[in-house]
Parts: C-alpha cells; sequence; structure tokens
C-alpha cells in the first residue's frame, strides 16, 4: 500500500479546486475520503500484536 496515496490525492484536489477545475476537485475529494476509508476498514480489523 501506498500510504501517501491520501495526501497526494488531497494535494491534486485543492490545486483543481484552486485552478477553477471544481469538478474535478471534487472527484478526487471524494477519491481522497475513499482511500482513506478503505485503508482505514483494512488497518482496523486486524489485530494489534503487541509485546510488552
Amino acid at each position: 500500500m501506498f500510504m501517501y496515496l491520501p495526501f497526494l490525492l488531497g494535494l491534486l484536489a485543492a490545486i483543481g479546486i484552486v485552478a477553477g477545475l471544481k469538478k474535478i476537485g471534487y472527484a478526487l475529494w471524494l477519491a481522497t475520503i475513499a482511500v482513506t476509508l478503505y485503508w482505514f476498514s483494512f488497518h482496523a480489523t486486524s489485530p494489534l500484536n503487541l509485546s510488552f
């Protein structure tokens, strides 16, 4: 998994909105939310193997 992907999508969404490409910016923003929630659900379901 590429952990920089949500940040990259967020940056591209911000650039798109500032540049006046609102539809593309909003689509990238929704993609950022979707990727973040998918990866959170993937990582939140696996148990932590901590040994202290």
